[in-house]
């Protein structure tokens, strides 16, 4: 009999321990998903934070190329009294410096040197790659009505390039300045127009 109660307390203990083993596998696995889920969110986490990051550093380079290009649409405005100042013509090729009406080329920043671009100085702009390129084209010529104003800036309408008793005559220039970030993939233009009245 003692055998037999010593063989039924050793199978409890079996099962006992077999029972705990059970419980113990539970728990890691249960452990190991817990782990997983919170990786995955971590992992998320960092990922959202790399594209906060990304996205941060792109609005930085989309405002310095635009800011580059505005600085050089600025001195291009100067250089358009400069250009008057000295008489300049405005030809097909802008050999002085300024396209005549519709003689430049679209999208001519896509390449990397064109004929009758200026160029920004060197350091006038820092924080980018390149300086600054621009181009000027001699829209027309207008006069003002009788000094009290300009008569119109529309090149369609019947009064533009009339001249008035006053003969105050005004040109219009339109300017492209190209302007890149710390990348050279990171570009902006900006167009604007200088009216002068002599």
């Amino acid at each position: 009999m003692d055998a037999d109660k010593i063989e039924f307390s050793i199978m409890k203990a079996i099962q006992r321990d077999l029972g705990l083993k059970k419980q113990s596998g539970t728990t890691l696995v249960s452990v190991l998903i817990i782990i997983m889920i919170v990786s995955i969110m971590a992992a998320g986490s960092m990922d959202l934070s790399h594209v906060s990051e990304k996205s941060a550093g792109n609005s930085i380079q989309r405002s310095r190329a635009f800011q580059a290009a505005d600085g050089g649409a600025s001195i291009a405005q100067d250089r358009v009294v400069d250009l008057i100042t000295w008489r300049a013509f405005a030809d097909s090729t802008a050999s002085e410096g300024v396209f005549s009406k519709d003689n430049y080329q679209k999208k001519w920043w896509r390449e990397a040197t064109y004929i009758g671009e200026q160029t920004v100085p060197a350091n006038s702009v820092l924080g980018v790659v390149k300086s600054p390129r621009y181009i000027l084209e001699e829209v027309g010529q207008f006069v003002t009505d009788g000094g009290s104003g300009i008569s119109s800036l529309d090149l369609g309408s019947a009064s533009y390039g009339s001249r008035s008793r006053s003969g105050r005559d005004v040109v219009v220039y339109r300017i492209e300045s190209h302007g890149t970030g710390s990348f050279n993939e990171v570009r902006s233009v900006v167009e604007t127009v200088v009216a002068f009245s002599y």
